[in-house]
């Protein structure tokens, strides 16, 4: 029970990559190797909605899906337009509530 193969580069969606807006400053420990690596906050925002699509939800530590959770909170907040309940949107999308 290995881990499953990556599909090859030709199955794989396309995705643009995200381009950053500031280089990111990199720290590093006393061998040289990096610890940390610091973003500008839009750059931050727009990694989180990256990993939002692409992770799964489950397997995030706590702090990453409350960081992701208060990005798409304010990207819902920035929406212009009338709020609809769950339950309308979920039925307009044809998803259902699990």
């Amino acid at each position: 029970m290995g881990k499953k193969p990556r599909p090859r580069a030709a199955t794989r969606v396309a995705e643009p990559p995200v381009t950053l807006s500031t280089p990111p400053r990199l720290v590093s420990d006393e061998k040289g190797r990096t610890v940390e690596v610091i973003l500008g906050y839009e750059d931050y925002r727009s990694l989180l909605r990256l990993v939002a699509r692409h992770a799964d939800w489950e397997a995030l530590p706590p702090h990453l899906q409350d960081a992701i959770d208060n990005v798409l909170a304010d990207d819902a907040l920035a929406e212009e337009g009338q709020a609809i309940p769950l339950r309308q949107a979920l039925a307009e999308s044809g998803d259902r509530l699990a």
